[in-house]
């Protein structure tokens, strides 16, 4: 038989309590942790948008840095860049140096010459495709030493990587190089592929010595195409009489590739009757041809155009090219009825897309006073659609707008208060951010609140913080 050990009777209570005691501590500690992860949470809940984007740019993969980064060209977004040279000079991961590197071009920020530089000197030991990259960055902010080493990397056995390393020279404009790069052309040894973009160089270069092989070139029927392109087109770069009475001769040519560059070519000189040679070549079956014309007479500022470049704007069979071409070269001539005719393409529901969208960006960028009644009639006609581009692509361009608030202030209060499009509540914050309109400070705050996406929330935030 097995004895049970008793409890003597008057220490059953003194038990009783010591496991009630114990009980009370354990729920008072899940009470704590309970309450601690509440404190974090609501801490992770305070955090600022830029508080994010900082840990992001320290810490977050390089999926996450890279939208970050897209988001940061897309607001034009300056406010990171010390952080993001940071990471350009620590990492190896070649993806986040080149979206880095392009961020900074995009916004034209050299302060990241140096470091670029002294990654460049390596070319041979990185990715084509870097190389690149860090040669469009660089070649904005040439001094010597970075020329000497462009030149370096033209004999690179990658084509691209030369052909990069050679229009970077030829927008360095010191014209001094040009000599250089005719000795290049008529080395033997010279690679065949490398020629066109050098014939283009020594065009950016206005280079007076090169006008002889180039003019050369141009009236040589045995070159090959390309480079007889690239000499025309450089030829217009140089300019001068002589030049322009070899371009002029390439008008009639059966290779439409040729007169369109002709065309482009034209466009950069001044004689007598070259605006009326640029409106013939509107006629043009080719379309390519009647884009450079375009173009030019919109580089030229010819406002005797602009009839016959609204009527191409409306009425080409290219839509894609001519009549979109059309449309930015009115732009162009910045003239009352050209704005006029964008407004009401801009306007015009049956309107192509991307004539529209063109159009806006115009008006938003040069003409915004006078485009206001528009912008708001196209609010009030696509409010309500489930789906509506053309309204997206406006708040877009207004996001990015400084103007005073008087004229942007009920615009954003719209958008601020859309009830189903959450692309318009972060151009709506961007744009009241942007300028500054602490009349608005109550539509921001509504956007804090919890039932409000978590994105959104964070940047209602951080625009409160700066109003």
């Amino acid at each position: 038989m097995i004895l049970k050990k008793s409890v003597p009777l008057s220490s059953k209570p003194l038990v009783l309590c010591v496991i009630t005691l114990l009980w009370c501590s354990v729920q008072m500690g899940y009470g704590q942790e309970e309450e601690n992860q509440e404190k974090v949470e609501e801490q992770e809940e305070e955090i600022t948008l830029e508080e994010q984007r900082k840990l992001t740019i320290q810490y977050g993969i390089d999926s996450q840095l890279l939208e970050l980064i897209a988001q940061l060209e897309d607001e034009n977004n300056e406010d990171f860049f010390p952080d993001l040279k940071e990471v350009f000079t620590t990492t190896s991961n070649t993806k986040i140096q080149t979206a880095v590197v392009g961020f900074f071009d995009a916004q034209e920020k050299d302060s990241l010459i140096e470091e670029v530089f002294e990654k460049l000197k390596d070319y041979d030991n990185l990715d084509g495709q870097v190389v690149i990259e860090f040669i469009k960055y660089i070649e904005n902010y040439q001094s010597d030493e970075i020329t000497e080493l462009l030149f370096e990397i033209i004999e690179d056995p990658r084509a691209e990587v030369a052909s990069a390393a050679i229009k970077a020279i030829g927008i360095s404009e010191k014209k001094h190089y040009a000599e250089q790069l005719l000795e290049l052309y008529e080395d033997q040894q010279f690679r065949d592929a490398l020629k066109p973009p050098l014939i283009t160089a020594l065009g950016e270069l206005k280079s007076e010595v090169a006008f002889e092989l180039l003019n050369n070139l141009v009236k040589d029927d045995d070159e090959s195409k390309s480079v007889r392109w690239r000499a025309c087109q450089a030829l217009g770069k140089i300019g001068g009489e002589e030049a322009f009475k070899t371009v002029s001769t390439l008008l009639n040519e059966n290779d439409p590739i040729l007169r369109s560059y002709a065309i482009h070519s034209l466009g950069y000189f001044d004689q007598e009757g070259v605006v009326d040679i640029l409106i013939d070549a509107l006629r043009d079956s080719m379309w390519r041809v009647r884009v450079q014309a375009a173009e030019a007479l919109g580089r030229k500022g010819a406002t005797e155009a602009l009839d016959v470049l609204k009527y191409k704007a409306k009425y080409d069979p290219d839509v894609r090219n001519v009549r979109l071409t059309a449309v930015k070269a009115i732009g162009k001539l910045q003239v009352p009825e050209g704005y006029k005719f964008l407004r009401e393409l801009y306007s015009n529901p049956q309107a192509p897309l991307g004539l529209r969208t063109a159009s806006i960006k115009i008006l938003v960028e040069e003409n915004f006073e006078a485009s206001i009644d528009a912008v708001t009639t196209v609010f009030e006609e696509e409010w309500d659609k489930d789906k509506s581009y053309i309204l997206d692509y406006t708040c877009k361009m207004l996001s990015t707008k400084e103007a005073p608030n008087s004229q942007l202030e009920p615009l954003y209060k719209r958008m601020l208060n859309h009830p189903s499009h959450i692309n318009l509540l972060y151009y709506g914050l961007r744009g009241v951010r942007l300028n500054k309109i602490s009349s608005l400070k109550s539509e921001v705050e509504d956007l804090t609140a919890d039932n409000v996406s978590s994105g959104v929330q964070s940047l209602a935030k951080s625009v409160l913080s700066e109003l």
